[in-house]
């Protein structure tokens, strides 16, 4: 039993899942929600992360609209006999605007003022029409919120997303300073859990990966 969380409020169970190895690597790459998709490895990463989920009693899964994270979903769900899933805007990658895509030798050759902006103050510097990682970090808190309030979704949730929406949430978890964000590795084809209640959050786990892949 877990002192820490309050009894007396319901306590639900997320599990935050990381999808694997894409089509177009962002390896070197500021992030793009615009990706397509998984490659062969990460469709088999997707159905050895659906097998950790068989026997759990999964409620609900909801799914960033990316399509990394859709296909991820859609292994998942299929496989653990879930019929649907619903996809959540909150849960998309950060959004990188103009410099979605690229490597960052791109982007310091092509917009130097912005990349020593950005070098300087990495967490409230935001990408011409993206966003800052604070900014993120406040979306994604929002889209939990949201998830929580406002949805019937049980005691044990997935949700299958990125690296960067499971850094924020585990930092609203822990109620850390945002400037942590890029001290939290995250890795391909991983899963978190975070047991949340209404005043409290515990980290169960923490980037259990289903491949021999760091």
């Amino acid at each position: 039993m877990d002192q820490s969380l309050d009894l007396s409020e319901e306590v639900k169970s997320f599990y935050l899942v990381r999808h694997g190895e894409l089509k177009n690597s962002n390896k070197g790459r500021a992030p793009d929600t615009n990706d397509k998709g998984l490659n062969s490895e990460g469709v088999l990463e997707a159905e050895l992360l659906s097998s950790f989920f068989h026997d759990l009693g999964i409620s609900s899964i909801f799914s960033s609209p990316n399509n990394s994270a859709v296909e991820t979903t859609d292994i998942i769900a299929k496989n653990i006999g879930e019929p649907s899933f619903f996809k959540h805007s909150g849960l998309t990658d950060k959004r990188e605007g103009e410099w979605a895509g690229k490597t960052y030798w791109q982007i310091r050759e092509e917009d130097a003022k912005s990349w020593e902006k950005w070098s300087k103050d990495p967490i409230n510097f935001c990408p011409p029409g993206g966003e800052s990682v604070r900014d993120f970090v406040s979306r994604v808190g929002r889209a939990l919120k949201d998830i929580r309030t406002n949805y019937e979704i049980g005691e044990k949730i997935i949700l299958s997303t990125h690296a960067g929406v499971v850094r924020a949430m585990l930092i609203l978890a822990l109620d850390i300073p945002v400037d942590n964000f890029f001290r939290i590795d995250v890795p391909l084809s991983s899963i978190s859990r975070i047991d949340w209640s209404n005043s409290y959050a515990v980290v169960k786990f923490f980037s259990l990966s289903v491949t021999s892949k760091s």
